[in-house]
């Protein structure tokens, strides 16, 4: 077994090798560069990072490793339904070449590597496809597909193009990119498990909390009851008892009939609250609205959402303008009214979606204001629908609510909230382009 080469600390310089029939300096060379690649991804990799900042950073690694302009990342979101893997990420392919690919490649790749999980050449798929499949990789220049694996898992797999010298992978290449991909398949995999941990976190708290808002409003529905509901009862009850009983001339009899008529209205107008309950709600919301730093809401809002965004493949993104002026808002309101936003753009867009919150300073009516939007770029709204948005139990579409869940309730108590404290919340949409929520809090 040949010894390792060891650099020494001190004293001459070591001879350069000398040019052999085999190009030795020149494999060494290869070897080295790839050997500072992989460290390199080894630093850089961290339970911090996204799923996306991942990709990029393991396709730039690639990229710059094997001297391609081109490299694509799929992979499968969390769902164990999910039966088709996500682009997450690609640079220098032509992005519908990709689509196509992933749509009709998807269950010959997952049977290769199932069964084998070094990298594949892309000649060799071409028993294994069809030749319109075939055609599509050769016209996508894909010259390499390799899974990221991580404990038997497939996570997804990626996708390089070509090299910029026209000089095929070696099979040193390929065992070089197979380790650099078990890094980042068991960094990947990390990521999700970290991420679901806090989405689950997130959960208990929410649910937590809307229990303890149920239990609140339960005893304070049951204490209405109990005073408005059984007293103008017993009157009527004890009226009619007395009009049954009575020997009175039919003055006292009108007179009990009337009092019993009044009661009954009562109980009518009670049913009738109790019928507009939701809508009675806001007035009796406790907010105390104070100056504050509206962006830092939004952020702590972000850090929160983005383990359980991420899980679904959706790109959650927060910038925020570098100055801003303080607003005034009920900080426990404002997260309400973000993770309703939020919320409504995880339902009503597919996995590889983008959603972004961003922050800045907004100048309307001649007042100040902090303005924060929710964007995405899934399907869109109606403008026919986006008027009864904000209405208590609609649905805009009763095919998408079917599968997505909900009554309907939740942008319009966002939209409640923003009106108690001061604030407006209106929504923006293009039919196949996407949806932009904007919420103005007023400058303190």
């Amino acid at each position: 077994m040949r010894e390792p080469l060891r650099l020494p600390s001190s004293g001459p310089p070591v001879p350069e090798p000398r040019e052999g029939a085999g190009g030795e300096p020149e494999a060494f060379a290869r070897r080295e560069h790839s050997l500072r690649s992989l460290l390199e991804l080894s630093h850089e990799l961290t339970v911090a990072l996204g799923v996306h900042e991942t990709a990029d950073l393991l396709l730039f690694n690639l990229m710059g490793q094997f001297r391609t302009p081109r490299a694509a990342a799929w992979l499968f979101p969390q769902e164990a339904s999910a039966a088709q893997p996500t682009l997450v990420r690609s640079h220098g392919f032509h992005r519908a070449l990709l689509d196509a690919i992933g749509s009709t490649c998807t269950s010959v790749l997952r049977k290769r590597f199932d069964q084998n999980t070094a990298p594949a050449l892309s000649w060799t798929l071409r028993d294994a496809v069809g030749a319109a499949e075939f055609e599509l990789i050769r016209h996508a220049s894909i010259a390499v597909v390799a899974p990221l694996c991580a404990r038997e898992e497939l996570l997804g797999w990626v996708a390089l193009g070509e090299r910029l010298d026209g000089t095929p992978y070696e099979p040193e290449d390929l065992e070089v990119l197979e380790a650099a991909l078990g890094m980042v398949a068991v960094s990947l995999q990390n990521v999700r498990l970290y991420n679901q941990a806090r989405e689950m976190n997130r959960r208990l708290r929410a649910s937590n909390e809307y229990l303890t808002e149920l239990d609140r409003l339960k005893n304070e529905f049951l204490s209405n009851v109990n005073h408005e509901l059984r007293t103008p009862l017993a009157v009527v009850i004890g009226s009619l008892e007395c009009v049954v009983t009575s020997e009175r001339e039919d003055a006292a009899v009108q007179n009990l009939l009337t009092a019993s008529l009044d009661q009954a209205k009562k109980l009518g107008a009670l049913i009738e609250n109790l019928l507009n309950f939701a809508d009675a709600q806001n007035a009796r919301l406790s907010l105390e609205c104070l100056p504050g730093d509206a962006a830092a809401v939004a952020r702590d809002c972000y850090d929160v959402r983005f383990p359980g965004v991420a899980a679904g493949l959706r790109e959650l993104v927060y910038r925020s303008a570098p100055t801003l002026p303080q607003a005034r808002f009920d900080r426990a309101r404002l997260l309400q009214i973000l993770d309703e936003l939020i919320d409504n753009a995880v339902k009503f867009t597919p996995s590889g979606s983008r959603i972004e919150i961003a922050v800045a300073r907004a100048t309307e009516d001649g007042r100040e204001w902090v303005q924060i939007e929710v964007t995405d770029n899934g399907p869109g709204i109606a403008p026919e629908a986006v008027r009864s948005l904000f209405h208590s139990f609609e649905q805009i579409d009763g095919s998408a609510t079917r599968r997505v869940g909900g009554l309907g309730m939740g942008l319009a108590f966002a939209q409640r909230l923003a009106v108690c404290m001061d604030a407006r919340l209106t929504v923006a949409s293009t039919l196949g382009k996407g949806t932009t929520f904007r919420l103005l809090l007023p400058g303190a």
